[in-house]
């Protein structure tokens, strides 16, 4: 990693990056943030929680380097303004941090992002236990750990010395909460019982936060006001593979929940985790949905109708060094990509 960032400097000190983002001027970026970071979650997950301080190094930059705010459909049909390159800027899941660490800074700088909202976790209004609790076995200061009363699969002694014996005591974990249900009250006393387990007090975890929490009805609907766009993420956080009716129920699922809430109809979609198929651009049209995005880098081409269920998009966080940040935005990194046949955009 140090040689590749060691290169990507001596190519922008030649000024090859300066160069690329001439020629591709006219090719569209996408941006992906997910939520802000409220507190150290950051440290836990980088590309999960997004430091207000990062993200506001990256604008400054694209502002002074020629980027100017575009819309999804702007990206898909060729037609955003010709003063600057055009850069789109999504946010996956709803996180309640997104509304308030985030938002704000992308409004000072003139983006209306588009927020893609998994609705299943919205209907309830609890922590998302599966984060939460993987950022308490990342938190615990604890070696090893015996524990009772948690039920099969959980109750004995662990020891987290072995490649692997947080993820799959994380995997245990996820069983074990998706047998509670999704009540607030319930999740939130479990996760600040099992944070105690492993010596992460209620005050550490600061679940009154809402860090690892999505936004409300009341939020959505603000947000909305202040010019973001609430679109389809699926009811279910997944992408039925090889099963379009199934993607097609999720996606109306999602749909009718955004609309219940009293927000406008939405148009575009985001595939949760980056999962896709060949039966997704049929599936996604006959759900009048106007573009998807992927989880794959690139740049998406003036006028390239083709592509709109499959345009690709950056997933920037506090694990992109900056440098690596400047390269795939000036257009250097698709580039090494298709001279080395790592290219990845589907047909």
């Amino acid at each position: 990693m140090n040689m590749k960032f060691t290169v990507l400097r001596i190519a922008r000190a030649a000024g090859l990056f300066a160069l690329f983002r001439r020629l591709t001027r006219r090719h569209a970026r996408i941006l992906c943030y997910h939520g802000g970071a409220l507190g150290d979650e950051y440290l836990f997950n980088g590309k999960l929680f997004c430091r207000p301080a990062m993200l506001r190094q990256r604008l400054d930059w694209l502002k002074a380097k020629g980027f100017v705010p575009a819309s999804l459909d702007q990206v898909a049909s060729g037609t955003a303004a010709a003063s600057g390159i055009p850069v789109a800027i999504t946010l996956d899941d709803g996180w309640y941090s997104s509304e308030a660490c985030l938002l704000p800074v992308l409004a000072e700088y003139g983006h209306a992002p588009v927020l893609y909202l998994h609705t299943e976790i919205c209907e309830t209004g609890a922590p998302v236990a599966g984060v939460a609790l993987r950022y308490i076995l990342w938190k615990s200061p604890l070696k090893t750990v015996t524990l009772q009363g948690f039920g099969e699969g959980l109750d004995g002694h662990h020891a987290f010395g072995e490649d692997g014996a947080r993820q799959r005591l994380a995997a245990r974990a996820d069983a074990w909460f998706a047998s509670l249900g999704r009540d607030p009250a319930t999740v939130r006393a479990a996760l600040e019982r099992f944070g105690s387990a492993f010596g992460v007090t209620p005050a550490e975890l600061d679940l009154d936060s809402r860090r690892f929490s999505y936004m409300l009805p009341d939020e959505l609907r603000a947000a909305a006001a202040r010019g973001c766009a609430i679109e389809l993420h699926g009811r279910v956080h997944q992408y039925y593979r090889g099963e379009p009716e199934r993607n097609l129920a999720n996606i109306a699922a999602c749909r009718q929940h955004i609309l219940d809430t009293g927000l406008p109809e939405p148009q575009h979609y985001c595939y949760p985790s980056g999962a896709f198929d060949e039966a997704a651009g049929p599936m996604l049209a006959q759900a009048g949905v106007r573009t998807a995005t992927t989880c794959i880098p690139g740049l998406v081409a003036p006028g390239d109708s083709t592509r709109r269920y499959y345009l690709p998009r950056f997933l920037d966080g506090g694990n992109v060094d900056m440098i690596e940040f400047e390269a795939e935005m000036s257009g250097v990194l698709e580039f090494m990509r298709m001279v080395t046949g790592r290219r990845r955009i589907p047909r």
